[in-house]
């Protein structure tokens, strides 16, 4: 049987055709509950199993199973749609039998900034007096209560599920990551988007989306949600017109706000000043011009920041005070995020895309007296055409640099990193190739001197590394702070 969304649409419909009590919709067939519908999506890795996972819902006491593709079973409806449709549906449920107010959403997108943004915007928020939950890469939560996350957007029922949680909790806000998968998979629909905020693109995902095109017409997405009241977008990215556009041909006429650092917008940038521990900053706005002082490093972070303000601006609070709370942010974990050791720093950093890593070496550049070092791999099972860009961009902006493991995942390492030394001539750096990423890491506390700073990028907040599809926990920023303790441990014990 092929249904349409008119058929089940609105959820009290679904029970005119079920012949027991409706409890809701479930992705995962070993946790079917009674009264449930199975949502048997096509896995793109394993399609195959589609059936045997409907079977196995309907054996565990499904009503039904909403299939993508004709499954060839009995109490199986086909709905070619049913990803895009499927939060609407959770959410009109869950609104139907536990009613609650609505968390106002936020959304960002973008290749680097997301996590950031979305985290700046959430404590800015929780400053202002106001519950704020925050969804994406670094975890799912209210603040400062996060709880890891399996994907930067996750899957739209499991989405809906944590929203209406928050909103229960007291969130008046929720402060989410858009990413270029959950956009395109519909995985945000059925979420009422009232400010989305852009920061920049760069190569990544292509394995997934194809062209550079097809990902940034992902992310454009996020701006053509007919709730959308306001879209704030960097004009000092290269594809911010895309992202305009689908901004002003959006029906709800969203208010457009710009921001720079470099050109004329309505939040533009002026007279930065850098130091390790931070930035000031002089900002114009309609509202006059300000003078914000960042504890964040880096260029990118005094946009991220920008895009911050706005954004919670826009959510209703005044914009004096929130600059004024700017010096309380602390930023997202594993996000330019500094172990000090006396005169020498280390920044952990999730950059794992050239672009990412460009600008994070670029940025520190400003402020290193001695040596910039770049420790980096990069990760299987992923886009290999980046590779040897991320290696270029490591010898463009850092010297010496450290070759090493990421996360290999299911793929041979020895081919990820012939991948990373393809066509490059290293003759004229210091460069370094050690396998085990501890040992890396080991090796520059060690050897870096006074005033030099070390990046160790790609992995971030992630608190394990991915072999042979086997996660074992490792954290950089726990393995730098104990290769610390332990060189000082043995440079301050007595000679024997």
């Amino acid at each position: 049987m092929t249904i349409c969304f008119q058929d089940i649409y609105p959820v009290e419909n679904i029970q005119a055709w079920m012949s027991e009590p409706f409890q809701g919709f479930n992705l995962d067939s070993r946790r079917i509950e009674t009264g449930q519908i199975f949502i048997a999506l096509t896995s793109y890795s394993q399609p195959e199993k589609t059936m045997q996972f409907a079977q196995a819902a309907l054996e565990k006491g499904a009503l039904a199973v909403i299939s993508e593709t004709d499954l060839g079973l009995d109490s199986v409806l086909v709905c070619p749609d049913v990803r895009h449709l499927m939060g609407q549906w959770q959410k009109q449920y869950l609104q139907a039998t536990d009613p609650v107010k609505a968390a106002r959403i936020l959304a960002v997108t973008g290749t680097n900034g997301k996590t950031t943004i979305s985290r700046l915007v959430a404590e800015l928020v929780m400053l202002q007096g106001k519950k704020c939950a925050v969804m994406g890469t670094t975890g799912n939560g209210i603040l400062p209560n996060l709880e890891s996350s399996s994907h930067t957007t996750l899957d739209a029922l499991h989405l809906q599920n944590l929203l209406h949680a928050f909103a229960k909790q007291g969130a008046e806000f929720a402060s989410i990551e858009a990413s270029s998968h959950g956009l395109e998979q519909g995985r945000l629909n059925g979420c009422d988007i009232e400010i989305a905020a852009y920061s920049n693109l760069s190569r990544d995902h292509l394995d997934y989306h194809g062209t550079l095109e097809a990902y940034a017409e992902a992310k454009s997405r996020l701006f053509k949600f007919s709730s959308l009241k306001v879209a704030v977008i960097n004009v000092d990215d290269a594809h911010a017109n895309i992202m305009l556009d689908a901004a002003s041909s959006n029906q709800s006429h969203p208010k457009v706000l710009t921001y720079s650092t470099s050109k004329a917008a309505d939040y533009q940038v002026f007279g930065i000043q850098y130091s390790l521990n931070g930035a000031t900053f002089h900002l114009k706005t309609e509202q006059g011009e300000f003078t914000v002082q960042s504890p964040l490093l880096g260029h990118f972070n005094i946009e991220n920041l920008v895009a911050s303000l706005i954004v919670a601006e826009q959510a209703g609070f005044d914009l004096k005070q929130l600059i004024a709370d700017v010096p309380k942010l602390k930023g997202a974990p594993g996000r330019m995020q500094v172990i000090r050791d006396a005169d020498r720093l280390f920044v952990v950093d999730y950059a794992h895309t050239p672009d990412a890593l460009t600008q994070v070496l670029k940025t520190l550049k400003r402020h290193v007296e001695n040596q910039l070092w770049a420790v980096f791999g990069c990760g299987g099972d992923r886009d290999r055409g980046k590779r040897p860009l991320m290696t270029k961009a490591a010898l463009e902006q850092a010297n010496p640099i450290i070759i090493t493991s990421d996360n290999p995942r299911t793929e041979n390492p020895e081919q990820i990193f012939a991948d990373m030394k393809r066509d490059i001539d290293f003759s004229q750096h210091d460069v370094h190739e050690i396998h085990d990423r501890r040992e890396a890491i080991k090796y520059a506390v060690k050897h870096a001197q006074s005033g030099d700073i070390v990046v160790i990028a790609g992995k971030g907040h992630e608190d394990y590394q991915e072999i042979d599809g086997v996660r074992h926990w490792f954290d950089d920023v726990v393995e730098v702070q104990s290769a610390v303790n332990m060189l000082s441990r043995k440079t301050n014990s007595p000679a024997q």
